[in-house]
Order: structure tokens, then C-alpha cells, then sequence
């Protein structure tokens, strides 16, 4: 995700900070102002722990998530949550099902180790019963106990709601998996997450709940994105890359200037550029590296000191719904299509955009191992 810092990395996935968390350190420094230094540093204790159970919560679908083969880069967390980046789609409901319930039962051993510590500690830490967050802010180790006991209730309850693509609603979805094809019930998931969004964003303007109507929002938008995702998945997983690459192409050589390319982006609709030396890629100069040596003086840079030696490839008769899923959680727009060592190839989003646009229902699919 865009605009976040890396801020560590556990078992081979990077945690990261969005940068609206700068609304929760106004929010610190509001706090700051209007009652002392104290209270501003309780309340980022508080944010401090609170993100901490979210990571964790998220962690524990992404380790297991990785446990059946899904692949994660990283968890974004956001001011309204956490988002754990699944490189690929769970294939089993039985997979995702697991995969989902991770994350609450990691707040129910929070919950539980925090009880006991709430039971050891030698001062009385007060306890919040029901689902109602009324204490306010603590201001005391005991109360901050007491406070992350209430919030870690509120996740656990929370995410149960099914409403697509919370947790909850992942499990119904998984569940109506078990009888129907994957995209159908993704697509009644969706459509009750998007009803209960509604009632999230109607009841949050009546009571003056801002951030319930921000959630709502969210997960309406979500919801449809989501099953958009599955969709083209479901559509393409039986398609071969080689069926619709674009097999024509321009290339560049290593001691080619950068900004020459800038004329193809607009007149071919080509992004990104492979470079070329002796018959072998030795690169990919993209779109951004191009633009940004058109605006140097001269524009001299050669694709040699621009372009990026880190990225995949794939194959003719690859699956084009597995790159897909590559393509999306790395953020990349283009993939070169090797055969035999050769280059004979690139794959984009924008053929993959345009395939699902002819063949909507993934009608006249064939996997081939050549382009037409």
C-alpha cells in the first residue's frame, strides 16, 4: 500500500504504518493541549497497544495463511484497522475458513492472558462488561488493562459481523463455498456486506458516530472491489498468459537514453520497457523511471542506470489468474513473457483489463502455449 513505512518484519512479513496515523497523533497532541502532557501520553500508550492487538490479530491470518501456501507481503496498519496483503485467493473453503478465524482467536489468547494478568496484578483493574466502550481514555496501568480487555471483546465481536469482507463475512462466504462456486458466493457475501454497510453508515449519522459511517463506507467499496478481484480470477484461471500478451513490443539497449522511450507511452500504450543487451533482458525500465529521466536536463540517463533488475517473469502456458494475483500484491503493471530463454512477450494489466471486458463470464477460455 502507498504512502506507509516499513516499521518491522516478522517471519518474512513486513509490518507497516499508513500515513493517516499523522490523525491519530493530532489527535494525541489535541489531548496534549487541552490536558497536560500526561494525558497525551496516556492516550499514545493506549493507540500504541491498541495497533499492537491489530497487528497481532492480522498476524495470525497471515502466518497462517502462509501455512497453507498463500503467500503475504505485508500488513498496512490504518487508523480503522489492519490490512494483511494475501498474494493469492485461498483455494478451499476449509483453507479460508482456518485462515479467518486466526485473527479472533489471537484476541481471545490476548484476552484471556490479559484477565489473568488482570487477576495477578496486586492493584484492582476494573472490568467493562457488555460491548459499550464508555470508559474514555485511561490515565492508569490498571485502567489501561481494564480498556484493552473491553477492546479486545469489541474486535473479537466486530469482525464476527458477517459483513463481506470483514471476518465474519469471509466465513460466510467460505461457508456458502462449501455448496456453491467460489464467485456466487462471493457475490451473496458481498451483497450482505454491502447491506449491513449501509445500516452501519445510517445508524453511525443518526447516533453522531463519524467513525462507524467511515467503516461502513469502507466496507462498501470493499465489499464490491472484492468480488471484482474474484471475478476476474474465476474468469481467467483457466486462461494461458500466451493467449493474451501483447506479443509486439518495443525494446531498449542498456546504453539507450531513458527519455527516448517517452513517445511510445502515449503512441503504443506501452508502460514499461525491457532492456535489451545481446539477446538477453537484462532489465525493465518503467514508465515512472522514463518520465522521471524526460525531466532531468538533457534527459541523457541511459536505461542502465534507470531500470529495475528486480521483478518476475512467466510463461506462455502460466495460469494468467496466478500472475494476476502476483501482479496485484506486488503493485506491478507488467511482466515479461519468457520461452525458451527468449523474450516473447509482456503481459500488462491493461491486456488483462481488456480480455475479462470481451469475455465477462470467461466465455471461449482455452489455455494455449502461444500467442495468436
Amino acid at each position: 500500500m502507498k504512502w506507509s513505512l516499513t516499521i518491522a518484519k516478522v517471519f518474512g512479513i513486513r509490518i507497516r504504518v499508513h500515513f493517516t496515523f499523522l490523525l491519530l497523533l493530532l489527535l494525541v497532541e489535541g489531548e496534549w493541549s487541552e490536558a497536560g502532557w500526561v494525558a497525551a501520553a496516556w492516550s499514545a500508550i493506549f493507540i500504541v497497544a491498541t495497533f499492537t492487538c491489530v497487528a497481532l490479530h492480522e498476524l495470525g491470518h497471515s502466518l497462517v495463511a502462509q501455512r497453507f501456501g498463500v503467500k503475504v507481503s505485508s500488513i498496512t496498519l490504518l487508523p480503522i484497522g489492519g490490512v494483511a496483503a494475501l498474494r493469492s485467493i485461498p483455494q478451499k473453503p476449509a483453507h479460508e475458513i482456518a485462515i479467518t478465524v486466526a485473527g479472533p482467536l489471537v484476541n481471545v489468547v490476548i484476552f484471556a492472558v490479559l484477565y489473568a494478568v488482570a487477576v495477578w496484578v496486586p492493584f484492582k483493574v476494573p472490568y467493562y462488561p457488555g460491548l459499550m466502550l464508555t470508559p474514555g481514555l485511561p490515565t492508569s496501568w490498571a485502567e489501561l488493562i481494564g480498556v484493552m480487555l473491553l477492546v479486545n471483546k469489541l474486535m473479537i465481536a466486530f469482525n464476527l459481523i458477517p459483513a463481506y469482507p470483514m471476518d465474519g463475512g469471509r466465513l460466510f462466504r467460505a461457508s456458502l463455498a462449501c455448496w456453491l462456486p467460489y464467485p456466487r458466493a462471493t457475490a451473496i457475501a458481498a451483497t450482505l456486506g454491502r447491506t449491513i454497510s449501509i445500516g452501519f453508515v445510517v445508524y453511525g449519522l443518526y447516533q453522531g458516530l463519524i467513525l462507524l459511517c467511515v467503516i461502513g463506507v469502507i466496507i462498501f467499496f470493499a465489499a464490491g472491489a472484492e468480488e471484482k478481484t474474484v471475478r476476474v480470477h474465476s474468469a481467467l484461471q483457466d486462461v494461458g498468459v500466451g493467449t493474451i500478451m501483447t506479443p509486439v513490443f518495443v525494446t531498449v539497449g542498456p546504453d539507450d537514453a531513458a527519455s527516448d522511450c517517452k513517445p511510445w507511452i502515449f503512441q503504443r500504450g506501452q508502460d514499461d520497457f525491457p532492456v535489451m543487451a545481446d539477446g538477453y533482458l537484462v532489465g525493465l525500465l518503467t514508465r515512472e523511471a522514463v518520465l522521471e529521466a524526460a525531466r532531468q536536463a538533457g534527459g541523457a540517463a541511459r536505461a542502465a542506470d534507470l531500470m529495475t533488475k528486480d521483478f518476475p517473469c512467466t510463461r506462455p502456458d502460466a495460469p494468467v489468474s496466478a500472475v494476476h494475483d502476483a501482479m496485484l500484491a506486488a503493485g506491478q503493471r507488467t511482466v515479461p513473457v519468457m520461452e525458451d530463454g527468449r523474450l516473447v512477450g509482456l503481459l500488462t494489466l491493461d491486456n488483462i483489463s481488456r480480455y475479462f471486458t470481451v469475455h465477462p463470464a470467461g466465455v471461449g477460455k482455452t489455455r494455449t502455449g502461444t500467442a495468436a
